[in-house]
């Protein structure tokens, strides 16, 4: 399957569209922010306990920061995203990403790809400023 394949059949729905069932409508971003905001707190909070506890100093705190922060993202917003089917984020926003077809969670593959791009333009944004 192909990555444009892949992106075109996942939507961020919420709980009461799944509950509902198709067709499974978009999520607000009003919804969906929130999520996002609460799940990049819980990465950063990792990372800075990891990176204080790791008793490191100034530029070697910050490489630190960022890799834990990044480990931290991957396992979430991936591996436990397609365990549990949503995110810490997600679930307290009550939203999850679905196979728009079929509803189900989307495959680990998927759930990489949207990772490595979410993660590409949240790293392009921050260097170009906005």
């Amino acid at each position: 399957m192909d990555t444009a394949t892949t992106q075109a059949s996942l939507e961020i729905v919420t709980f009461r569209a799944l509950r509902e069932g198709p067709p499974y409508r978009e999520a607000s971003g009003w919804r969906q922010a929130p999520a996002v905001v609460i799940d990049m707190l819980l990465h950063l909070m990792i990372g800075l306990i990891v990176a204080g506890l790791s008793g490191a100093e100034s530029w070697s705190f910050f490489v630190t920061l960022v890799t834990t922060y990044v480990v931290a993202s991957f396992v979430h917003r991936v591996l436990l995203r397609r365990w549990w089917g949503v995110t810490l984020g997600g679930g307290i926003a009550q939203v999850r990403w679905v196979e728009i077809e079929t509803g189900l969670t989307p495959t680990l593959g998927q759930l990489a790809v949207l990772w490595l791009f979410a993660s590409l333009f949240s790293v392009l944004t921050a260097l170009t400023g906005g």
